[in-house]
C-alpha cells in the first residue's frame, strides 16, 4: 500500500508543487492589502452599518469586514481559500482512479499482490496527504502574511478555521472519489461533487 501511495505522490508531484506555490500566491496577494484597509476601516465600517437588512444578509448578516478577523474572514475564508481548495479536492478525487485508468495503468496496479480495497484506500490517502499538505502551505502563507501585515488574529484561530476548511474540502474529494470509483465519468463525478 505504502508504494501505491508514494507512486500517487510521486506521479503528482508537479501540480502538488504549483497548487501550493498558487494558493501561498493568492494569500500572500489577497492579505497584503489589509494595511490600507486597516487606515480607512472606521469610515468604511459606518458606511456598511447603513446597509439595509437585505443587503448586509447578502454579507452572510454580518458588516464587520474591516477589524483583522472580519477582514481575513471576508477576504480568505468565507469563500476564496474553501472554493480553491475545493478545486484541487473535486479534481483530486475524481482522476486518482480515472488517471489510472486512462493510462491503462490499472492493469499494472491490479495486477499487484494487493486487493482492490487496498488500492483504493492507498489512493484516496494519497488525495488526502496531497490536499493536506497545500492546505498546511496555505497555513504558513496565512501565519506568515497576517505578521508581516499586522494582522492581528491569533495564530490558533487561523489554525482551526483552515482545518474547517481542509475538513470541508475533503469531503467533496470523497464524494468525486467515490463516484469514479462506481465506475462513473471523471466529468460525471466531478459534476456531481461541485453540484
Amino acid at each position: 500500500m505504502i508504494p501505491i501511495i508514494k507512486w500517487t505522490l510521486w506521479q503528482r508531484k508537479t501540480s502538488i508543487i504549483w497548487w501550493s506555490i498558487g494558493v501561498a500566491s493568492l494569500i500572500f496577494i489577497t492579505l497584503i492589502f489589509y494595511p490600507s484597509f486597516k487606515d480607512e476601516a472606521a469610515q468604511l465600517q459606518r458606511s456598511f452599518e447603513n446597509l439595509p437588512d437585505a443587503a448586509v444578509q447578502l454579507f452572510g448578516g454580518s458588516t464587520d469586514f474591516f477589524s483583522p478577523i472580519g477582514f481575513l474572514n471576508s477576504q480568505l475564508y468565507f469563500i476564496v481559500l474553501p472554493l480553491v481548495l475545493a478545486i484541487l479536492a473535486i479534481g483530486l478525487g475524481s482522476s486518482l482512479v480515472a488517471q489510472e485508468e486512462q493510462s491503462l495503468n490499472i492493469e499494472l496496479l491490479l495486477g499487484r499482490p494487493i486487493s482492490r480495497s487496498k488500492l483504493l484506500l492507498a489512493k484516496s490517502l494519497a488525495g488526502g496527504l496531497i490536499l493536506t499538505f497545500v492546505t498546511l502551505v496555505g497555513l504558513v502563507a496565512t501565519v506568515v502574511t497576517a505578521k508581516l501585515v499586522d494582522l492581528d488574529v491569533a495564530t490558533s484561530l487561523i489554525a482551526l478555521v483552515t482545518l474547517d476548511c481542509l475538513l470541508l474540502t475533503l469531503c467533496f474529494g470523497a464524494i468525486a472519489l467515490v463516484i469514479t470509483m462506481f465506475g462513473k465519468a471523471r466529468s460525471a463525478s466531478m459534476g456531481i461533487a461541485t453540484f
